[in-house]
């Protein structure tokens, strides 16, 4: 059973050549100043390539330095709720560059574990973790997957996947990254945008959860992605990775030329 991809051809383009040499491009454009060889992972947004692929492009050059087989994926689902966390149960992901062979031993044996699922209609019609894998498939094309699907968010629910994950994966951290998928303020002007996002980015540099729980409560900072968010900090708490660095931030503005209304994209990278 291969999941075929429902967002090429408006996310990104469904041309295959086309598709790869914007993703290079992309690539060619992200420089990063460090070495990040022992790095978690990274919090890469999920928008169309022409407003958020650039910056997306950051994490991906980061976690290439990386000697990884295996990149587990968090990501929000925005159509679908009810449950906690669906597990992509399939063969592979397709996208207009081929397949992603999912790793199946992995996802049938954490299928075992309470508060996993495997829900194909969170799974059917998201976008969010399928903009992901044509990056992957350029920096690391021989890499398998985990797909999770994050329901119900929570901070609750962020503690719990982060303590199954570490544990899960804490002996095999030198052939695995973790991807969250996620865009942080929505359609606020521009100005405002910036002041969110940048106090969201600066407590994930800070690993401040508590604070980042408290004003993602009251509103004061928006992630539609924020479990994965949350799930990765704790990880990082959990693992012993002391290094976070943003990497790049835009808004959608500054593609559009709307500052009215913008989306907030952030690249960061998770390190030791």
């Amino acid at each position: 059973m291969i999941r075929q991809p429902v967002v090429a051809g408006t996310f990104y383009t469904s041309n295959p050549k086309a598709l790869r040499n914007q993703v290079e491009t992309f690539l060619e454009n992200a420089l990063v100043k460090k070495v990040y060889s022992d790095i978690l992972g990274i919090i890469s947004p999920h928008a169309g390539y022409i407003c958020s692929g650039q910056c997306a492009a950051y994490g991906f050059n980061a976690i290439m330095q990386k000697d990884f087989d295996m990149a587990v994926i968090i990501a929000p689902s925005h159509r679908v709720g009810g449950f906690k966390f669906s597990l992509g149960k399939y063969e592979a992901y397709n996208t207009p560059l081929g397949n992603v062979t999912v790793d199946i031993d992995t996802v049938e044996s954490l299928l075992e574990e309470d508060g996993f699922s495997f829900i194909p209609a969170a799974h059917n019609y998201e976008h969010s973790l399928e903009v992901q894998l044509p990056f992957l498939q350029v920096v690391k094309p021989e890499a398998r997957i985990v797909p999770i699907i994050f329901g119900n968010q929570s901070a609750e629910n962020s503690a719990f996947l982060a303590d199954k994950l570490a544990n899960y994966f804490r002996d095999r951290l030198k052939g695995t990254v973790f991807i969250v998928s996620s865009d942080l303020s929505h359609y606020h002007d521009s100005i405002r945008a910036q002041e969110m996002d940048g106090k969201l980015a600066g407590l994930v540099e800070k690993s401040n959860i508590r604070e980042l729980v408290s004003l993602l409560q009251q509103r004061d900072i928006e992630a539609c992605g924020y479990g994965g968010i949350l799930t990765l900090l704790y990880m990082a708490e959990k693992l012993h990775y002391d290094k976070i660095e943003n990497l790049e931030y835009t808004h959608s503005g500054n593609v559009t030329y709307d500052y009215s209304q913008v989306v907030g994209y952030l690249s960061t990278a998770i390190y030791r």
